[in-house]
């Protein structure tokens, strides 16, 4: 990871960003325990993001009628 900037870091994971290529862009690199996976920033980390949002969303839905 030398060169990545560091985006996030977190008690169980971190974020990095890749030096940005020949094409302007750079890639995701999400580190947990030792394991860093390289995701595309413009489809994969994308696409990981909804994913997150959706279970999020999912998790906290409301059990019954929260207005009334």
């Amino acid at each position: 990871m030398k060169g990545s900037k560091k985006l996030f870091e977190g008690e169980y994971l971190d974020l990095w960003e890749t030096p940005k290529g020949e094409d302007g862009k750079s890639d995701i690199i999400l580190s947990l325990r030792g394991t860093h996976l390289y995701l595309n920033s413009d489809t994969v980390f994308s696409e990981l993001q909804i994913a997150t949002d959706t279970v999020q969303r999912e998790r906290n839905k409301p059990s019954g009628a929260c207005y009334q």
